[in-house]
């Protein structure tokens, strides 16, 4: 261990002189306030050698690692001090009272919050965060630390920060969900660096660096953003997105040509020149072919902003290949283009350099847009409160390849999204789903399948028992009499209640209530109505046993009028007891 002053060298000053004194050979010099000053020169002549105003001690910690550190002090006395205080947790590390990592901690606990914030915003920027992310961070933990009071990492509190926000969301401010989450995903990241989590890519890592030993943020409950949505977007329907792109295309002309005041205000009768009026009409078809780029590929504001003429690909297939850096996941993506499209980029970037971006997207962009819906007729925001902004124009997107039927998981693919639910749910606005042709294009259950099917299955009416049932009558040399039927389990009345001794549902819930005037009649069919019909009870009796499937049969043919092969199959078939047959 040691206590001693760091020595260091530097140029000798311009106007030194050099002297000698007792053999060494000094340097004398004034600085510019005027104070003498001297210094030893070293060998060579060239330099001259000084030491450090304050204090350095060397000592071993309880790792028994050799350590050089600087006490900030220019009073020995107070530099012996702290080394006394180094070797008494050197000590305590030894005797495995602590740990060396808890005292680097409770070292990084000793110096301001601020200080802790500005390095995790500089890793950020070093790992290449979004801009826009970085500065939501530096913001957001900037604004609530100052609202909590923290100064230092001990006063780092969950609770404290569940008040601010709560308060947050009752006071004039109103935060919403959204906002609240993004305070909870800053000290969620920021508490995560503390403890020394890294992240490299979707890779996952230790720091040696730790500046606490807990996470007090870590599962910081969110709030639900469906619950409370407050800028939820509206898409537009395909008459909106044309009005839209018209009112982009043509407003920079007609705003120019427009009379503001006077007595021709709002009058179309102001003289341009063909070369204002070529620059206007070029800046409408911009805007307009900006719309629809973002409309029919989903791009981002920045997305597009940044897009460059050698991102695009007009081959055969034409697409978008996105740069990662510029990419809001970072993927390094690829969006296919649909032709006309295609075409109209192809004219758009003709002439450009490969390095030149594609367009100029204005900082004002979200104002000229809120314009152009007012030129079109659109209302920015409905009676829901959805309100339509740039990136409605990718709500839009993904509300249309629902329409359109698009497979979910190709939709998900176009859209870029890691989560279905945000394809399925958030990028799609149900209104405008055609809700009714879905419906309708549901073949089952169809109020035109009953009369159809209940006559082919129904025997043909026959007087009343005396009890109210209706006794069974066969046709042809196997018929029954009166007396041998067991009236009170017809099919008419039992509606196929039992057969084979087990409980069969009627095809139909009409069918034991149909009316005579309903029965098949093969002099008043035609042989396609009968087709038909045969065509639309497969699915049924694919459901039916052995047994009932035989009644079905002889059923049919019966009513088909094939007496023949009625009778052979009956003569053939023997029911089970109890078992009625027709």
């Amino acid at each position: 261990m040691a206590i001693y002053r760091k020595k260091y060298t530097k140029p000798i000053p311009d106007n030194a002189i050099i002297v000698t004194q007792n053999g060494r050979r000094l340097a004398e010099w004034k600085t510019k306030h005027g104070k003498r000053k001297s210094a030893e020169v070293t060998p060579d002549g060239t330099r001259i050698r000084l030491e450090s105003s304050t204090w350095f001690i060397r000592f071993r910690d309880g790792e028994d690692q050799l350590q050089d550190i600087s006490t900030g002090c220019k009073d020995k006395q107070s530099a012996a001090s702290m080394l006394a205080d180094q070797l008494a947790l050197a000590d305590k590390v030894r005797a495995k009272i602590v740990t060396n990592d808890e005292l680097k901690i409770s070292e990084q606990g000793k110096r301001l919050l601020d200080s802790h914030i500005a390095e995790f915003i500089e890793y950020q920027q070093a790992k290449k965060t979004h801009a826009s992310r970085v500065k939501a961070y530096e913001t957001r933990l900037t604004e609530s630390a100052r609202g909590c009071g923290w100064l230092f990492l001990s006063d780092l509190s969950a609770d404290e920060l569940d008040r601010w926000l709560a308060a947050q969301t009752e006071n004039e401010r109103q935060m919403g969900p959204s906002v609240y989450n993004g305070f909870v995903e800053a000290w969620s990241a920021f508490g995560n660096w503390c403890i020394g989590k890294r992240t490299k890519g979707k890779r996952q890592f230790e720091s040696n660096v730790r500046r606490m030993t807990i996470n007090p943020f870590d599962k910081f409950p969110k709030l639900d953003v469906n619950q409370d949505r407050r800028r939820k977007a509206k898409a537009l329907n395909e008459d909106e997105l044309l009005r839209l792109i018209e009112a982009a295309k043509n407003r920079p002309l007609e705003d120019a040509m427009t009379v503001r005041r006077g007595p021709n205000q709002g009058q179309k009768t102001i003289k341009l020149s063909d070369q204002r009026i070529r620059e206007l009409t070029q800046l409408g078809q911009e805007r307009a072919l900006i719309y629809k780029t973002a409309i029919l590929t989903g791009l981002r504001m920045n997305e597009l902003r940044t897009l460059q003429v050698m991102d695009i690909s007009f081959g055969d297939v034409p697409f978008v290949r996105l740069q990662a850096a510029k990419e809001k996941n970072r993927q390094g993506s690829s969006v296919p283009l649909r032709r006309d499209l295609a075409y109209e980029l192809s004219q758009w970037t003709k002439g450009k350099e490969r390095t030149n971006l594609v367009f100029n997207v204005p900082a004002g962009i979200l104002k000229i847009m809120n314009r152009d819906l007012l030129a079109a007729k659109i209302d920015k925001q409905d009676a829901d409160g959805s309100v339509i902004h740039f990136h409605a124009l990718r709500h839009s997107l993904g509300t249309h390849l629902s329409r359109a039927g698009v497979a979910p998981r190709t939709a998900q693919a176009l859209m870029r999204h890691s989560n279905i639910n945000l394809t399925m749910n958030t990028y799609t606005d149900s209104r405008l789903l055609d809700k009714a042709s879905a419906i309708e294009s549901i073949d089952i259950l169809r109020p035109e399948l009953a009369p159809t099917l209940a006559p082919l299955l129904a025997p043909p009416p026959v007087q009343s028992c005396p009890n109210g049932s209706n006794p069974v009558h066969s046709e042809g040399p196997q018929a029954s009499t009166p007396k041998t039927q067991k009236p009170c389990n017809s099919l008419e009345n039992a509606g196929f209640s039992e057969v084979g001794g087990r409980e069969l549902e009627s095809p139909t819930s009409t069918m034991s209530t149909l009316d005579s005037t309903n029965s098949f009649s093969t002099n008043s069919r035609k042989n396609e109505d009968q087709q038909q019909r045969l065509h639309q009870i497969l699915h049924l009796i694919q459901t039916l046993d052995n047994n009932s499937l035989m009644i079905v049969i002889l059923g049919v043919l019966r009513h088909l009028d094939i007496p023949h092969a009625f009778s052979e199959l009956s003569r053939l078939y023997k029911p089970t007891e109890k078992q009625p047959m027709d």
